[in-house]
């Protein structure tokens, strides 16, 4: 066993193999995703990851996470307000979803 491990990780120093794709952090996926959907509004996971040249995985990850932002901010709104010297950042719930909620209470 451990001579088999020890082998296979001394090929792999000798041979130096290159990773498929390089590694992408997840911002820069998220952009890269953007990107890539401006042209082509409608593409598979598996699409974007070709045109992007991005693993699958981190393809996918990405989505995930516009998702999600895409999610929050459409029921939040957030602000930057300069106080001082600091920055102060908010999340405010926006009028129109105030709206539908107490549209929603009023039926109840």
């Amino acid at each position: 066993m451990y001579i088999c491990l020890f082998f296979i990780e001394l090929t792999r120093k000798e041979m130096k193999l290159p990773l498929t794709t390089p590694r992408v952090d997840l911002p820069k996926a998220m952009t890269a995703v953007l990107e890539v959907l401006k042209d082509r509004p409608s593409m598979s996971i598996s699409g974007i990851s070709k045109a992007t040249g991005i693993d699958r995985r981190t393809v996918g990850k990405a989505v995930d996470l516009i998702l999600k932002v895409q999610k929050s901010l459409v029921a939040q709104k957030m602000e930057k307000e300069k106080v001082g010297k600091a920055w102060v950042i908010s999340l405010r719930m926006r009028t129109s979803n105030l709206l539908e909620s107490a549209k929603e209470k009023i039926k109840r």
